[in-house]
């Protein structure tokens, strides 16, 4: 579990980016966090990663070893700014090579990640010429290669087009299956909360406005107004995959609620 305590963080004195937000995140699960732009979500991120330091309140693992930080990837929307090494080869293995991980035991794990990201003869690639999902499969690679077990998706398929989006999210869904992996996702597109076993929705200066699962969100007040855009919940429907789509009626269906 990892616990949020009642944390709060402000880059300026005047203004606190995350107010006093107090919840958990279940290890094994996908979680969403989602809200509109400049609610927190990447702030909290960083939080969550040990990239900053609440001002208040802590965040904190169930575990034995006194943090998980090192084992926490962090794949954002630019993944180019993640990439360190000229050929795919030598990105994956730049991870690896700072934790001292042996040369044999380091093309283990080059061969398995590939495999597992579909980037195997991408090897001697030079990364400057991957596409956008092709870069996205290389920082996951990365961070799997290092043994992440928590994954954090800070709107990391937002520069990709809706193909490419949909298929780097069907590989992160299997994966998380095959290798039980901890995602959390940080999005506000309404559409992408079906993936998900709890919604967390922060609004303005991050205050935490709904706890819950992806059913509840969907018909609770703040879900249909934030699926209004998207022409409410029948518009969220026609416009995800027939898989999606699947997975968000058999939510309804839970409810004992009747689509028309």
């Amino acid at each position: 579990m990892i616990h949020i305590d009642n944390i709060s963080f402000r880059y300026s004195p005047d203004k606190w980016v995350i107010s006093n937000l107090d919840f958990r995140i279940a290890y094994f699960s996908w979680t969403v966090i989602t809200g509109p732009d400049a609610s927190g979500k990447t702030t909290l991120a960083k939080l969550i990663k040990g990239l900053l330091n609440p001002q208040r309140g802590s965040v904190s693992f169930t575990d034995s070893r006194r943090s998980l930080t090192d084992q926490i990837g962090f794949l954002c929307g630019n993944s180019s700014s993640s990439i360190v090494g000229i050929t795919v080869l030598d990105d994956i293995c730049f991870g690896m090579e700072n934790l001292r991980v042996s040369q044999s035991e380091m093309r283990k794990r080059v061969e398995t990640v590939l495999r597992w990201t579909g980037l195997t003869g991408f090897e001697n690639r030079l990364t400057h010429t991957l596409s956008g999902g092709e870069r996205q499969k290389l920082a996951l690679a990365g961070a799997l290669a290092i043994g992440n077990k928590i994954l954090i998706l800070d709107e990391a398929f937002s520069m990709l087009d809706n193909v490419s989006r949909n298929d780097a999210r069907d590989l992160v869904r299997d994966l998380k299956g095959k290798l039980d992996l901890t995602i959390i996702e940080m999005t506000n597109r309404a559409r992408e909360i079906s993936s998900a076993d709890m919604i967390f929705f922060l609004g303005p200066g991050g205050k935490l406005e709904f706890a819950g699962p992806p059913v509840q969100f969907l018909f609770s007040a703040l879900g249909s107004e934030w699926t209004a855009p998207q022409g409410g919940l029948y518009g969220l429907l026609s416009a995800l995959p027939g898989e999606e789509i699947n997975q968000v009626e058999n939510l309804i269906g839970q409810l004992g609620i009747r689509l028309a």
